[in-house]
């Protein structure tokens, strides 16, 4: 065994239960070689971890042969297995001039003659593609003599191929590890420590950059222990914390490592990886692939359409440990959200400045930078000012303006004629007249208005944008789109309509959200139309309402195009009124959401929309639910269908259409409004993988109707979904064939969950959510789901210890030793 170098014990702070796990691995009775792959980004710990497992004096005297193995990059097969033959002799010196005169196919064969009858324990660090891995595995001997092959990558890619049933991800440690790490490397006691509020609170600034960063917490505490330990000097550090990680020589190994995790991206990775720096850390991931499009970075080729490769670009990033899943879904599932981490997104920002790729606009930038700016990104924290925008360089060659903050009519310049990409997500202070300067801007093929509240119509020029390919004005007030909207004929991607209370975590059925008080709805209405024409009569004698920059115009349309319509026609104003030729945009392939009670043209505007692949509606009423079926027979191409409809009656008695009307390719299904019992045709939709319900208050039978979907991935069983007296979910035998991820969240009326030999064998994640009484009768047959890899319980009212003492019994007598998150 060669000797063994110091690594650095701090970095297994917080890491006993990881270890603990991949010793049992280890240590098994399986005489079968087995491959423990251990996966994160860099800096989590993974080579500490490996090197305490590969050192510890009871896993040595497990094997007769050792060997540790660092990958290099490129990698050099020759030199791989003299390292290996040299490792594996006892007497490697008298060895090594013999060796340099070996070819590899004799090294190989020598290497294999080493370990063919001894058992082994390799461990393979920071192997960096499956190529390589290939290469290694398939020219190191496999006997049945219980050898064991841990191997360390930041590829999740290269895991997988790894092994099936061992994979082992690495997290970022928890808030208390991680303050324990902290206080260990600043050298104090915790008591000391836990009295001086004022350092408490600046070490949680730092430790929220961290991010749970193992390297970073150690190196970042080792520095901060040669300074003074007071509040005013960590203050300092936070607020210079930008520059102290791009140039501090302490905080090397950091950029280092962070920088290496992008050093061997192929070209359109990279640009994918630089363009990051431009958001805040979290992003949604459709946000980011809609944006890679119109930039021009993934496009269609023969046969892959531009979102599938953008889609499978996201996938890459997060497979190679660039981005973080925001929450963990479970194979086949769906991330909508992603994260960077804090110090990831400090090295995008650097190299994006260093390689002038973007310019990020905050309150600590330099203004004068004279260099070419391409994509251009104003953060929340820059102070407004007209002249410094004007100072920072030429803006004619900016084509991306992303907006966070307040918004000022300056942030566009009169020279920004080339934009192709506007967002302005999440801006506050955003009214409709300073939409007419952005529609002359004609090259424009991304405009994002989401979340915009303060918008409640667009200007008929919207017609101008020949080039746009996305528009987004979900989260507004606009509830009608212009009829100049069927002008853009290169569309692809529509988002509208406000975000409902229910998927804010509300129920639309509850009492307390059916009215908005007690008095009579005649008494109601008369209050809500004497208050809107008071308002738009106030309005109207003001030439500007200078606190919030509404003037004459924007105030008839927020009451004449929205107050007003929507008091007329009871709409729901989730969605938005769409125009008429609408249908004859082509390219179109997403939209949504469409009201649907708005008009009974809509149903022929909606039928044209051949070639829609997602679809998403509301205002299904008994009286429209006719012509809502005949309208969406004509989209045989649609994968993706939302319906709701808010309050009382609902969906109830309205999706009971004829069966054969329902497109047969459609994959993903989410219906939220009351319901009752699930429609026919749901169980005839053989394709179906992705099934939401919220608020439909189903009876449990429901449940063996689903289990019948033969292709049924991800079931998420949402708030008041399901409903009745002593709830219990019984999954038979044979059901749920496919079901790898299963979410149960807001049911209260739910008793327990049980699972029968061979249910849900493929099922990987099953996530509980306040289900608050769920621990009356407990969970049944975890230890028999066959795939099982992860239990994730959130308890909002809390779960007694006995239930998760069950449930932890449970997942120890899987063979697949699935995990318990409590969070």
């Amino acid at each position: 065994m060669p000797t063994s170098f110091a690594f650095k014990q701090s970095l297994l702070v917080g890491r006993e239960m990881e270890k603990s796990h991949i010793l049992q691995i280890i240590t098994n009775d399986d005489q079968m070689r087995q491959i423990i792959p251990i996966w994160g980004m860099g800096g989590l710990g993974k080579t500490a971890l490996a090197r305490s497992i590969y050192e510890n004096q009871d896993i040595c005297g497990m094997f007769q042969n050792h060997a540790w193995m660092n990958s290099s990059h490129p990698s050099n097969a020759a030199e791989f297995f003299r390292s290996l033959i040299l490792q594996l002799t006892e007497d490697g010196i008298t060895l090594q001039e013999p060796l340099q005169n070996m070819q590899l196919k004799d090294l190989i064969e020598e290497s294999n003659k080493l370990l063919r009858t001894r058992r082994y324990l390799i461990v393979l660090d920071n192997v960096s593609s499956f190529a390589e891995w290939k290469f290694l595995i398939e020219h190191i001997i496999e006997e049945e003599n219980g050898s064991r092959i841990i191997v360390t990558t930041r590829e999740k890619s290269v895991a997988e191929h790894c092994s099936i049933d061992n994979i082992y991800k690495l997290e970022a440690l928890k808030d208390n590890a991680a303050f324990e790490l902290f206080i260990k490397k600043v050298r104090m006691e915790t008591a000391n420590f836990d009295q001086r509020h004022e350092l408490v609170e600046q070490a949680k600034r730092i430790l929220y950059k961290c991010n749970g960063l193992p390297l970073a917490i150690d190196t970042i505490g080792g520095l901060l222990a040669t300074k003074p330990k007071t509040a005013p000097e960590w203050e300092k550090f936070n607020e210079h914390f930008s520059s102290e990680f791009e140039n501090n020589p302490s905080l090397e190994m950091i950029r280092t490592v962070l920088t290496s995790n992008c050093e061997d991206l192929p070209y359109h990775l990279k640009l994918c990886f630089l363009y990051l720096s431009m958001f805040p850390e979290r992003i949604r991931r459709r946000r980011l692939v809609r944006r890679w499009i119109a930039e021009g970075y993934s496009n269609g080729s023969h046969n892959m359409t531009a979102e599938e490769n953008g889609e499978g670009y996201f996938a890459d990033l997060i497979s190679r440990s660039i981005i973080q899943p925001s929450v963990v879904a479970g194979s086949g599932a769906s991330t909508n959200y992603c994260h960077v981490h804090s110090l990831l997104h400090e090295t995008s920002v650097s190299k994006s400045v260093e390689e002038k790729f973007s310019f990020v606009l905050h309150s600590r930038s330099n203004l004068h930078t004279k260099d070419t700016i391409r994509h251009l990104s104003i953060k929340g924290s820059w102070k407004r000012v007209k002249d410094e925008l004007k100072s920072i360089g030429d803006l004619s060659t900016v084509r991306s303006l992303t907006v966070c903050g307040e918004w000022q009519s300056f942030l566009i310049s009169e020279e920004m004629r080339m934009i192709r990409v506007l967002d302005l997500e999440g801006t506050s202070g955003l009214r409709d007249h300073h939409i007419e300067h952005m529609t002359k801007l004609l090259h424009l093929k991304y405009l994002s208005l989401r979340g915009c509240d303060g918008l409640f119509c667009l200007p008929d020029s919207l017609g101008n944008l020949w080039d746009l390919q996305t528009l987004d004005i979900r989260g507004t007030s606009i509830i009608v789109l212009p009829a100049t909207t069927a002008k853009l004929r290169k569309l692809q991607y529509l988002r509208a309509g406000r975000i409902p209370e229910d998927e804010q975590l509300r129920d639309p059925m509850d009492d307390k959200n059916e009215k908005e008080d007690e008095m009579p709805e005649a008494v109601n209405t008369t209050i809500k139309w004497t208050a809107a024409t008071v308002g738009l009569v106030a309005a109207m004698v003001q030439p500007q309402l200078a606190a919030d920059d509404v003037n004459r115009k924007d105030a008839f349309n927020i009451f004449c195009r929205n107050v007003f319509p929507c008091l007329a026609w009871g709409l729901d104003m989730h969605g938005v009124e769409i125009p008429k030729g609408i249908g004859k945009i082509n390219s179109l392939h997403t939209l949504g959401v469409v009201n649907f009670a708005a008009g009974k043209a809509i149903s022929t505007k909606l039928g044209n929309a051949s070639q829609l692949r997602k679809l998403g509606v509301t205002g299904i009423k008994r009286d429209n639910s006719e012509r809502f079926f005949a309208a969406i027979s004509n989209l045989i191409l649609l994968q993706s269908l939302s319906i709701r409809s808010e309050g009382v009656p609902g969906l109830q008695d309205c999706l009971d259409g004829n069966p054969s009307s329902v497109p047969r390719n459609i994959r993903s299904l989410k219906l939220y409004g009351n319901l009752l019992r699930l429609p026919t045709w749901v169980s005839q939709l053989q394709n179906l993988a992705k099934l939401k319900l919220r608020s439909t208050r189903l009876w449990q039978g429901s449940i063996e109707v689903m289990g019948m979907l033969k292709h049924l991935a991800i079931l998420r069983l949402l708030q008041h979904s399901v409903e009745g007296e002593d709830l219990q979910f019984h999954f038979k035998c044979g059901s749920f064939p496919a079901l790898v991820l299963l979410q149960l969240d807001g049911l209260p009326d739910l008793r327990s969950v049980e699972f029968e030999k061979d249910a849900a064998s493929r099922l990987e994640l099953l996530q509980v959510e306040r289900c608050t009484n769920m621990d009356k009768g407990g969970c049944a047959g975890l230890s028999s789901l066959q795939s099982l890899k992860e239990v994730s319980l959130k308890a909002g009212h809390g779960y007694d210890d006995k239930f998760t003492q069950e449930l932890r019994m449970q997942l120890a007598s899987n063979p697949n030793r699935p995990i318990l998150k409590e969070n």
